[in-house]
């Protein structure tokens, strides 16, 4: 062999590995957050509460979070935080919200994602994974002699949610605070703030993390499947102002899903997740109508 042409297949060779250890390290960057440590828990609200732990549904990993002991004659609600915090995220009010729910007669379940707060794992994928920590959580409260279940997911949460109750029957009810309904519009904004990285590095970066992590990030496509839970009743809710993620996609959404029984609100001046901040006595009377219907409750 000429010598220029071991020179040439040795610099493309070499330029190939470090393009694939680029795209192999952003790769692991997009799939990994930092852990943000719990400071509260319901005892605050002057709740009582366990702490419990339970399986995600396909992985050997332990979730945990906080079962909230409501009317034992009431369904349960699911609460499922979004991306970058845990089941206690003051941003958004969870736990206020769980305190409203409990007093109204619900049983509630806060769980920690995979990756996040008190659970394990190090993994996370834009819900692609984390829907079988959500169909775990289902199957936990099934456990416990509750079978009236409702989900309330927030932005991550929110599409955890809908992805889990087109392929769970278990879920009931879903009330989706802030979802997108397509990351493959969300993709290049996200990828440019996870990796300070050229998109050019965007589409073998999926490749790679597709490969390597198990994680389909162009497969999560919530508008695609929302279909699939009618007839049970979804409540899109969304902020007017909301910069991260446009209320446009609650909209695709809410006409994806085709069921008359869906609701649609979108909450003037609310920016990312911060309808319940804005008017929490509002938010709490249509999420609290809205399951009170969906799930038949027993007043």
């Amino acid at each position: 062999m000429k010598k220029w042409l071991r020179v040439t297949l040795s610099i493309v060779l070499a330029l190939l590995i470090i393009f694939v250890g680029i795209s192999a390290y952003l790769g692991y960057s997009m799939t990994r957050v930092e852990r943000v440590p719990l400071t509260e828990n319901p005892s605050v609200m002057g709740l009582a509460y366990e702490n419990v732990a339970f399986p995600s549904m396909d992985e050997d990993l332990t979730l945990r979070g906080w079962f909230l002991p409501g009317n034992a004659t009431y369904p349960a609600i699911i609460m499922v935080h979004g991306n970058g915090h845990n089941r206690d995220d003051p941003t958004i009010g969870t736990l206020d919200i769980a305190a409203e729910l409990v007093e109204t007669g619900y049983n509630v379940l806060m769980f920690d994602l995979r990756g996040y707060g008190e659970s394990d794992g190090s993994t996370v994928g834009g819900g692609y994974l984390e829907k079988r920590d959500l169909e775990g959580a289902v199957a936990y409260i099934e456990s416990r002699g509750l079978d009236r279940i409702g989900v309330i997911g927030f932005s991550l949460g929110a599409v955890t949610a809908l992805l889990a109750a087109a392929e769970d029957n278990g879920i009931a009810a879903v009330v989706s605070d802030s979802s997108y309904a397509d990351l493959n519009d969300m993709m290049e904004p996200e990828f440019e703030k996870r990796t300070k990285a050229p998109t050019i590095f965007l589409h073998p970066i999926l490749f790679m993390i597709k490969i390597i992590y198990g994680v389909d990030f162009a497969a999560i496509r919530p508008v695609a499947v929302v279909s699939e839970i009618d007839p049970r009743p979804i409540l899109f809710v969304h902020g007017s102002d909301d910069t991260t993620i446009p209320a446009s996609h609650a909209s695709r959404l809410f006409e994806a899903a085709q069921n008359p029984q869906d609701e649609l609100w979108i909450v003037p001046g609310a920016e990312h997740t911060r309808a319940y901040k804005m008017h929490p006595a509002e938010y709490m009377q249509k999420v609290t109508d809205f399951f009170d219907a969906a799930l038949e409750t027993v007043q």
